[in-house]
């Protein structure tokens, strides 16, 4: 009993000396928060906010998740922009899907310009949103595999943006986000089916990996992956993408990491590495397209090489036969697809030269003296000597596809995500040298009225990128709709939503689906759908429902039309007809009169008309005058008429009430003049009221 007394005794003055304790931490940390609080009331609100504001960076899921938004929002609503996405990529790949489709002369066997393999890359996606996720018409899985772009594009602009944030600056990374969420450009590039926006998602990658810093396992984090995110770019989609992956290879051979200088055997062993590494990464890329389009061409082919050689070795005529453009067309457009980013990014250069000589000077008149000032100050001009190399892609792409002649618009987005970069550095560069202004004239308040004007000028930009991304909709979407009405029109007993439910049985089990059977060759009769001088319109045969086969008429157009592959039901497989040398293509751009077919054999026609041009040459026309067997119209769009619209009203989305407005205070004439794209019918009665 004695013994368990003590032990009682024992526990009691335990618990009292733990209470004691907890207390007396209690009231050491109540102090010293009250020592916290007070400090932090010795700090203004915005001391405080710029710290927090400083240090933060978004995740990369949460910039997955934002990106994810606005890359979807324009697969589903961006209109294609370009015709040659249309004849040189989703026809080829509705072709390999599906057994017909339209062929340029870039396909041709003695030409091999175009890559199946770069089509192979797609078709895996395709063939899982067709017969596994349940995407049981044509449409579906065109948009389906648009979303899929749109997700591939939101991880390698999150995966750019973090590399910025994580191994650069984060104030830097939030303005490159910011200009990457508002850019016009981005909003249908980056769902492109195009090689361009192929070589922009790597290289992109390949810039995240080249801005970590170099130390331990340099090769494994850094080299490897920027030089096979490069390779990758260049060889399996755009040859040209190389422009952008130069500035790497020139800062590996040029730049150690450090202040002190290396010999030259240090190059040379730097040089060995990235050839090596990227000889090794290129024959394993460009080896695997060399067997896909091997095969499909039917004799041994590398594509990249022979457009190389076709547009700028002068193995072929060039590309100028399919047109030219000024010095500053890419400028121009800029201005349209990024607006006051493309002002920016224009100015990333000429500002760091500007820094780097306000760093010169303030140096000489302040000559460090202790060895770790002067250690500082080297490293200073060391990291601004390194943010040239990152700023050197997208404005040596501009100067180098800005001599060529020939020039379009997609070849400048492989440097989208640059473009936002340099953008983002400008403002950076206006920090210090606002300070330096500002202890050169003596007056204070200029840094942060450059705050304010940076923040307003992304702001506006984002502004007018919202509203450049709705005239895309809302103003040239009407050849994708109008031929989106022909199950309408044929009064499809079961119309299918934009999106799938679910996977069906059937599909599961690789039945042939509605939009595919007469396409594979089944049973019924074949409607003729034409098209005349709006043949660059058309919005894929992923649009035309089962049963129905595209055709030119002549038009005025004196080039060189697509033609069509030999339908797999004809030639017996896919390979048969991809490598079937025909008579009927030219590298020169020629007219091909077995392109066109007589406006008898239409079934369908597609005519776009401008009250406010001059009367369009069309076979509508005389066929109405000859009376009996007449066009009538059967689906109608607006489309707005560029040519006849005032350069804000076409650029920028404007209600149609504001635009009435402007018209009746302004003096200045019509704002906005618009046609319509109609698909009419031989002989048809009544029509479907599409406005």
């Amino acid at each position: 009993m004695l013994h368990q007394r003590r032990s009682l005794k024992q526990e009691r003055a335990e618990k009292r000396t733990l209470k004691l304790s907890r207390k007396a931490q209690k009231k050491t940390a109540s102090t010293e928060t009250t020592k916290l609080h007070a400090s932090d009331q010795s700090q203004t609100p915005s001391t405080r906010a710029a710290q927090v504001s400083d240090e933060f960076l978004p995740s990369f899921n949460l910039l997955f998740r934002l990106f994810s938004l606005i890359r979807i929002s324009g697969a589903l609503s961006s209109p294609i922009q370009d015709c040659d996405e249309v004849f040189n990529y989703w026809e080829p790949l509705h072709f390999l899907q599906f057994g017909q489709g339209m062929q340029t002369w870039e396909y041709a066997p003695q030409f091999a310009l175009r890559s199946y393999g770069f089509l192979e890359l797609y078709r895996a996606p395709v063939w899982l949103l067709h017969l596994v996720l349940g995407f049981r018409s044509k449409g579906q899985v065109y948009y389906g595999l648009r979303i899929v772009l749109a997700l591939v594009s939101a991880a390698c602009e999150a995966a750019f943006v973090r590399g910025v944030g994580k191994f650069g600056d984060q104030r830097v990374a939030r303005v490159t986000a910011l200009a990457l969420f508002g850019m016009a450009g981005m909003f249908h590039a980056a769902v492109a089916l195009l090689p361009s926006s192929f070589a922009m998602y790597f290289t992109a990658l390949g810039s995240a990996a080249a801005m970590q810093r170099r130390g331990e396992r340099a090769w494994v984090r850094r080299t490897l992956p920027a030089i096979s995110a490069f390779v990758v770019a260049s060889a399996c989609g755009w040859p040209y993408a190389a422009v952008a992956a130069a500035p790497f290879f020139i800062e590996e051979i040029m730049e150690s990491g450090s202040t002190c200088n290396v010999g030259v055997w240090w190059r040379l062993k730097r040089i060995a590495v990235l050839v090596l590494t990227g000889a090794a990464v290129s024959a394993l890329a460009l080896g695997a397209m060399v067997l896909v389009d091997s095969q499909y061409y039917g004799h041994t082919v590398v594509a990249a090489w022979n457009q190389v050689a076709y547009n700028v070795l002068g193995g072929g005529p060039g590309s100028e036969l399919y047109g030219t453009e000024p010095w500053y067309f890419y400028i121009k457009n800029g201005l349209v697809n990024a607006n006051i980013v493309m002002i920016l990014a224009l100015a990333s250069l000429p500002l760091w030269l500007a820094y780097r000589i306000v760093l010169w000077l303030s140096t000489r008149r302040g000559q460090a003296s202790s060895a770790q000032q002067q250690q500082a100050v080297a490293q200073l001009h060391t990291s601004h000597r390194l943010l040239l190399y990152r700023i050197l892609p997208f404005n040596l792409a501009l100067l180098v596809f800005s001599l060529q002649p020939h020039k379009e618009e997609r070849f400048l987005t492989v440097v989208y995500p640059h473009l936002c970069f340099s953008a983002a550095v400008s403002l950076s560069l206006l920090h210090p040298l606002a300070a330096w202004l500002t202890e050169l004239l003596h007056r204070g308040g200029v840094r942060r009225w450059v705050d304010r004007l940076g923040l307003a000028l992304m702001l506006c930009a984002t502004a007018l990128g919202v509203l450049r991304m709705a005239a895309l909709g809302q103003y040239y979407s009407a050849p994708t709709r109008v031929f989106a009405s022909l199950p309408a029109i044929e009064k499809s007993p079961t119309p299918l939503p934009l999106l799938p439910l679910g996977p069906s049985i059937k599909t599961l089990f690789g039945a042939r689906t509605r939009d595919t059977q007469d396409t594979l060759g089944g049973n019924g009769p074949t409607r003729v759908l034409c098209l005349g001088k709006d043949w660059y319109r058309f919005p894929s045969s992923y649009w035309l429902p089962a049963g129905y086969r595209l055709e030119f008429t002549q038009s005025g157009f004196d080039g060189h039309l697509p033609g069509s592959f030999t339908p797999v039901a004809q030639s017996g497989s896919v390979q048969a007809s991809t490598s079937a040398v025909r008579n009927d293509f030219n590298a020169l751009n020629l007219w091909e009169p077995s392109h066109v077919v007589d406006s008898s054999a239409c079934d369908y026609f597609v005519n776009t008309e401008y009250p406010h041009r001059a009367p369009p040459q069309s076979v509508l026309g005389e066929e109405e005058e000859a009376g009996g067997g007449g066009w009538r119209s059967l689906y109608c769009l607006p489309i707005l008429d560029a040519e006849n619209s005032m350069l804000l009203a076409r650029v920028l989305y404007i209600p149609k009430k504001v635009v009435r407005l402007l018209e009746l205070f302004s003096g200045s004439g019509r704002w906005q003049a618009w046609g319509k794209m109609c698909v009419y019918e031989r002989g048809a009665g009544v029509g479907l009221d599409g406005n």
